[in-house]
C-alpha cells in the first residue's frame, strides 16, 4: 500500500511540474512572487495566445536576459515541443559573454525537470540552428537594443530560421514619435524593416499598452520598472519620483505578428 502511495504521489507531483497549459505553467511553483507580479504588466498568456503559440512548437527566444519568460516558455515546450535560446556566444571574445552563456547553461541544465531537452545558439549567428528549422521566433523588448545597429541582420537570421508559414512575434517599448530613443522604437519603422526583409505584417495587439507612460522620462524608459534607474533625477526628486514611476507601471509596448511565406 505504501507503495502504491509513493508512485501515486510521484505522479502527481510530475504531472504539476509537466504542466502543458499556459494557466498550469504561469501559476506554477517554480516562478518567484516577484515575476508573477509583472504578468499584469507583460499579459504573457493573452501575448503568447496572440502569437500563436502551441505545446508542440520548436520556439527560438532572442536575448532571454533574466530569463522572465523563459521560465514560462521552457516547460511548455518541454513534453512535445522544443526550446532554444538564442543567447550569449559560448566562444566569445568577450570573458563576460562567456560566463553569461555558462551562467543560462548552468540553469537550464540544472532544471531539467522544467526545460528538458533546450537547445541554445548565439545570438549574433546569421541563422539560429538549422534554416526553416523554427515553428516560432519570439522577442520581448529587445528590438530597441538593435535599431539602428543591427536590426536588418537580426531580421535576416529570424527569417532564415522560420520555417515556411512560420511566426515572428515581438513586443518592445513604443516611441511616441518616428524615432528610436530613449529605450523606445519606433513602430512604423520596425513594421517597414520587417516587411523589407519579407516578412508578411500579419497584425497587432494592443495587450500590453499603457495610456499612463508619458514617455518624457529624464532617464529614458529605464526610469519606469522594474529598472527604476535614478539616471536624470537629482537625488531629492528619486524618492517622489519612483513612486510617480511605479504608478506608471511598466511601460507602453507594441505587440507585433508576422508570418514568413508559405512559398
Amino acid at each position: 500500500m505504501k507503495f502504491i502511495i509513493i508512485i501515486f504521489t510521484f505522479i502527481s507531483i510530475s504531472t504539476n511540474i509537466y504542466s502543458q497549459t499556459l494557466d498550469e505553467v504561469l501559476s506554477g511553483k517554480h516562478r518567484s512572487s516577484k515575476n508573477k507580479a509583472r504578468d499584469i504588466y507583460r499579459n504573457p498568456k493573452e501575448t503568447l495566445n496572440f502569437f500563436g503559440i502551441k505545446s508542440n512548437m520548436t520556439i527560438v527566444e532572442l536575448s532571454p536576459g533574466g530569463g522572465w519568460y523563459q521560465e514560462i516558455l521552457g516547460p511548455f515546450l518541454r513534453k512535445k515541443g522544443t526550446y532554444v535560446s538564442a543567447t550569449y556566444d559560448a566562444n566569445s571574445d568577450n570573458e563576460r559573454s562567456r560566463e553569461r552563456f555558462k551562467n543560462e547553461k548552468n540553469k537550464l541544465e540544472g532544471n531539467k525537470d522544467l526545460y528538458g531537452n533546450f537547445k541554445m545558439v548565439a545570438i549574433g549567428a546569421d541563422v539560429y540552428g538549422e534554416e526553416n528549422s523554427a515553428d516560432m521566433v519570439l522577442s520581448f523588448r529587445n528590438y530597441h537594443n538593435w535599431s539602428g545597429n543591427s536590426e536588418f541582420e537580426k531580421l535576416r537570421a529570424i527569417y532564415k530560421t522560420l520555417k515556411p508559414g512560420g511566426i515572428f512575434g515581438i513586443t518592445d517599448h513604443r516611441s511616441s514619435t518616428t524615432k528610436d530613443e530613449n529605450g523606445y522604437a519606433c513602430e512604423p519603422c520596425m513594421i517597414d524593416d520587417a516587411k523589407a526583409i519579407g516578412f508578411i505584417y500579419v497584425g497587432a495587439s494592443q495587450i500590453n499598452a499603457n495610456s499612463k507612460d508619458t514617455k518624457d522620462h529624464p532617464g529614458g524608459v529605464w526610469n519606469l520598472p522594474p529598472t527604476l534607474s535614478e539616471n536624470g533625477l537629482k537625488s531629492s526628486q528619486v524618492k517622489k519620483m519612483q513612486k510617480k514611476y511605479k504608478s506608471i507601471g511598466e511601460s507602453d509596448r507594441f505587440t507585433l505578428k508576422f508570418q514568413k511565406p508559405n512559398n
